[in-house]
């Protein structure tokens, strides 16, 4: 993929876009834990289904992509097992 066709991918966004892949390990934590503690605190990453999110428990894998659409405020953050899975769900979004 190159990096205009991963642009592409990219929902529309006025303020910033994060990407990341395994921040729970910067915690030294499972999947499982980090999103447990995240949605203990009420918050938490969109998922496609909760097959996918079992995967990424299962494989210890997750990739976020998080931005905001008008304002520095509201944001919009969706997860996925694979890069390629939490791009297609971006996507998504965009239609």
């Amino acid at each position: 993929m190159t990096v205009r066709e991963l642009i592409e991918k990219l929902p529309e966004h006025k303020c910033g876009l994060y990407l990341s892949h395994n921040e729970h390990r910067d915690y030294y934590e499972s999947v499982a834990t980090w999103l447990e503690n995240y949605e203990s605190m009420g918050g938490g990453p969109q998922w496609k289904d909760d097959e996918a999110k079992q995967r990424a428990i299962d494989t210890d894998e997750c990739w976020v992509l998080q931005w905001y659409p008008e304002t520095p405020i509201g944001c919009c953050q969706i997860a996925a097992p694979t890069l390629e899975e939490v791009l297609d769900l971006a996507r998504e979004s965009k239609e």
